[in-house]
């Protein structure tokens, strides 16, 4: 009689596959759709093979690998370089931030930062602030992911509010857009 109420054993297969299905261990589990996982993967593979390339001598440096380098040069022109853009990350006013900026292009191009091309977005400027956008939305068809995204969300949605050139608010509506993808 006691056969009747026993349970019955399992497989060590069945229990393996009971393991899987736990809810523990969907902490291991990716997040995101997996479409946005199949993205992450690729991109992450396409920049190991170009730094592998580098790294083995067969090719050039990834764009944003020369940015960090150029940004770690210990050279005059390193320093310099990061003392212009403290200078506007340091600017309190928009008309400050225009002209430090300014000063930073006369010797550079802007680089792939986000953080720094956000402060250019604070700009009263519309030639500099369409600059940035160009370069975010190279930055985003890169896939390389902002740190702060809401940052650069609420710097986007003043543009659109508050921008007089149809074509800024059209870029800036379009990031917002497209930034939705590293959510």
């Amino acid at each position: 009689m006691a056969g009747e109420y026993e349970k019955p054993k399992r497989s060590w297969r069945e229990i393996d596959q009971r393991k899987d299905q736990s809810a523990h261990r969907k902490d291991d589990r990716p997040k995101g759709s997996r479409f946005k996982q199949a993205r992450a993967d690729n991109a992450s593979k396409l920049y190991k093979s170009q730094l592998n390339s580098f790294f083995d001598g067969d090719g050039k440096a990834p764009a944003g690998l020369k940015e960090k380098f150029a940004a770690l040069d210990d050279s005059k022109e390193g320093k310099e370089r990061k003392a212009a853009a403290k200078k506007i990350s340091d600017a309190k006013s928009s008309s400050a931030k225009t002209q430090a900026v300014k000063e930073y292009l006369q010797n550079w191009a802007l680089p792939p930062d986000y953080a720094l091309l956000c402060e250019v977005l604070a700009c009263n400027d519309e030639e500099l602030q369409e600059q940035a956008l160009d370069e975010i939305a190279q930055l985003v068809d890169a896939n390389r992911a902002p740190k702060r995204i809401s940052t650069l969300e609420q710097r986007l949605k003043s543009l659109v509010a508050l921008a007089d050139d149809e074509d800024i608010e059209e870029k800036a509506q379009t990031l917002l857009r497209r930034l939705r993808v590293f959510k």
